[in-house]
C-alpha cells in the first residue's frame, strides 16, 4: 500500500521542488564557470556547451554585462557570415588577493576574475603576526601601484585569501583562530580579523595543503581526476588534500581534514611541534631527510637542494637517505590508499625533483598485488599551488557573492 504524505503537517519536508529562481540561479552559475574555463567564447557557444536556450542565455548574459563582470569584443572578422561578440571577464572589473604564508618567507599575489595572476611580491615571513600585517599591507599597496589601481575610487579588489601551514579553527564565528607548529607567535591568534581590520576588505584563512588540493581540481591542463588525495611534503611539514567527486573535503566543520602529518607511527618516537610524539611527518619531512644526510649540519631549503643534486649524481650516502624516507613514506601513502580508496595519491614538495627514483623506492616498499592506486608527482612548487588554490577560493566567493547579491536584488 502506497504511503500517504500528510501536506498539512507543520514540520517541512526536508526537500523543496525547484522554483524558476533556482533554475536562473543554477543557470547563472553554469554560465559564469563556463565563460571563465573556455573564455573568450560567443554566446552560441555558451548555449551550446551548456544546453541552456539561447534566449535565457541572452539574458542571464545582459545581467553579467550590467554587473560589470564581463564584457563582450567583437572577434576578428574573417570574411565570411557575421561576425560574433566574444565573452570575457572584464580584467578592470576587480582582482582578488592571495597570501602564502610560510615559515621562511610570505607571498602576496594579485589575480584578475579569470584567475590568472597579475603580478607577486615576495618577502621574508616576520617573526611576529603584528610585523606581517605591516609586510601583507605594504606588499597590497606596492601590487596596486603596479597595476595602476592606486586612483580607482573603489575598491579594486574585492577578497584576500591567505594559505596557512596549519589549521584554522571556525569554533566561534567571530573569532576563527590558528594553529600553526611552524610559527608559534602566530598560533592562537585570530589573524583573519586582525588583517582584516588592517587592509579594510575581506579574509579568509585556510589551510595550504586543501589550497594547493583545490588547484588541482581547477587545473584543465590534463584528464580531469575526480578522487584523489595530493600529499604536500614540505620543510618540516606534511600535509594533504583530500578531494571526494571533485570537491575539497574540510571535515564535518571545516575546520581540518587530511592533517595526515600527525597521525602516529610511533607512540615512543620523535617529539613534535604538536605536543605528542611519533607523528609522520618528523619522519618524512626534507629536514628529517636531511637530518639522515648529514645530521650534523642545520637544514635549509638551499642545502636541501644540494643533497637532491647528490641523489641525481648517485651519491650512495644521498640514495641510502631517501631510501630510509621512502620507507616511512609508504606507511603513510598505504594508510591514505586504504582509508580512502583514491583514484590517485598526488605527491608535491621539493622531493618531487628526484621522482623517479622515489618512486622506484616507493614501488618497492608499499605497493602490493592487488593495489592498484595510481601514485604520481608534481613538481609544481608548494608555493605556487597553495597562491594558486587561494586564487582559486577567492574567485569562488566572489562570484558566490554577486550570484547571491544579484538574487537578493531580484527577490
Amino acid at each position: 500500500m502506497a504511503k500517504t504524505i500528510n501536506t498539512k503537517s507543520k514540520h517541512r519536508l526536508p526537500f523543496s521542488a525547484a522554483t524558476p529562481k533556482t533554475v536562473r540561479n543554477l543557470n547563472r552559475a553554469l554560465i559564469l564557470d563556463l565563460i571563465r574555463q573556455h573564455q573568450p567564447l560567443s554566446r552560441a557557444e555558451l548555449a551550446r556547451i551548456s544546453g541552456i536556450h539561447r534566449s535565457n542565455i541572452s539574458i542571464i548574459v545582459d545581467e553579467l554585462s550590467q554587473s560589470g563582470l564581463i564584457h563582450e569584443e567583437r572577434a576578428k572578422d574573417f570574411g565570411r557570415g557575421r561576425t560574433p561578440d566574444l565573452i570575457s571577464f572584464d580584467r578592470s572589473a576587480c582582482r582578488v588577493m592571495a597570501v602564502s604564508l610560510r615559515r621562511s618567507h610570505t607571498t602576496v599575489a594579485m589575480a584578475t576574475l579569470a584567475g590568472h595572476i597579475d603580478n607577486s611580491f615576495t618577502f621574508e615571513t616576520p617573526d611576529y603576526p603584528e610585523q606581517f600585517l605591516t609586510a601583507v599591507d605594504n606588499a597590497y599597496r606596492t601590487l596596486l601601484q603596479t597595476a595602476n589601481l592606486m586612483q580607482v575610487k573603489e575598491a579594486p579588489l574585492r577578497q584576500v585569501v591567505v594559505s596557512i601551514p596549519g589549521i584554522v579553527t571556525h569554533a566561534s564565528v567571530d573569532k576563527p583562530m590558528i594553529w600553526t607548529p611552524s610559527l608559534p607567535h602566530y598560533s592562537g591568534t585570530n589573524l583573519e580579523a586582525m588583517l582584516q581590520k588592517r587592509l579594510k576588505l575581506p579574509v579568509l584563512m585556510a589551510n595550504n595543503a586543501g589550497l594547493a588540493a583545490l588547484s588541482v581540481i581547477h587545473d584543465n591542463s590534463g584528464a580531469l581526476v575526480n578522487d584523489f588525495v595530493l600529499l604536500v611534503v614540505g620543510d618540516v611539514g606534511v600535509g594533504s588534500g583530500i578531494v571526494l567527486q571533485r570537491n575539497l573535503y574540510s571535515g564535518y566543520d571545516a575546520a581540518f581534514a587530511g592533517e595526515i602529518g600527525h597521525t602516529v607511527i610511533d607512540p615512543k618516537g620523535l617529539p613534535c611541534s604538536c605536543g605528542r610524539t611519533g607523528c609522520w611527518q618528523k619522519y618524512i619531512c626534507d629536514e628529517a631527510t636531511w637530518k639522515r644526510y648529514e645530521p650534523n649540519t642545520p637544514f635549509s631549503p638551499i642545502l636541501f637542494d644540494e643533497f637532491l643534486e647528490a641523489v641525481e649524481s648517485g651519491s650512495p650516502k644521498a640514495l641510502g637517505a631517501l631510501r630510509q624516507t621512502a620507507e616511512y613514506l609508504s606507511l603513510g601513502i598505504s594508510n591514505l590508499a586504504l582509508t580512502f580508496n583514491p583514484e590517485r595519491i598526488i605527491l608535491a614538495g621539493a622531493l618531487m625533483r628526484v621522482w623517479p627514483l622515489l618512486h622506484k623506492e616507493l614501488q618497492s616498499a608499499f605497493f602490493l598485488p592487488y593495489h592498484h592506486v595510481v601514485l604520481q608527482s608534481l613538481k609544481t612548487p608548494i608555493d605556487t599551488l597553495s597562491l594558486r588554490g587561494a586564487v582559486e577560493k577567492a574567485v569562488g566567493i566572489v562570484l558566490s557573492e554577486s550570484k547571491q547579491s544579484r538574487s537578493q536584488k531580484k527577490a
